[in-house]
């Protein structure tokens, strides 16, 4: 994905409108069509991923607000300097980035995220981290957050890019 590529992902599959409308096509086929096809590309085996997916995300319609329920498994995690390695998605547009999200699975579409609320961590990094399509580790404090309109609710701080 080359950088105007991605200036034009960033605003629409971080935006509210992008996750109501992300709940709205599943029904219609369109999302669960580019679920499948990202499930063929290459995905983080990464542990922590497997503790993250198990804590329970729910949608409101009514308020197009997410919530979740973290494990024990996953509070017994806050505060502690921890790796995850995926996928990139640049908060600020930039080439290198210094704010963007990470996710298990490489992202596939323009308009929407790149997987549930679970699958993702936000992370504000020391150094600017060069942004490609290619798997990358990533250590950090780890801490929960509540984003209920954008369905974020883990963050890596301080932190930095490490070799796998």
């Amino acid at each position: 994905m080359r950088r105007r590529d991605l200036m034009l992902f960033l605003p629409a599959a971080l935006s509210l409108a992008a996750w109501r409308e992300q709940k709205a096509s599943a029904t219609d086929g369109e999302l669960s069509g580019e679920r499948a096809f990202q499930r063929t590309l290459p995905r983080s085996s990464d542990p922590l991923w497997v503790k993250l997916r198990q804590c329970k995300v729910r949608y409101n319609a009514k308020t197009a607000l997410y919530s979740l329920t973290p494990t024990d498994e996953v509070k017994a995690l806050i505060g502690q300097t921890l790796k995850v390695r995926g996928f990139i998605i640049p908060l600020d547009g930039l080439d290198l980035t210094k704010h963007f999200l990470i996710g298990i699975n490489t992202p596939v579409c323009l308009f929407h995220p790149p997987g549930e609320p679970n699958e993702v961590i936000e992370v504000r990094s020391l150094k600017a981290v060069a942004w490609n399509d290619k798997p990358l580790t990533i250590e950090g404090q780890f801490k929960l957050i509540s984003n209920p309109e954008m369905g974020v609710f883990f963050s890596m701080t301080n932190a930095k890019p490490v070799k796998a």
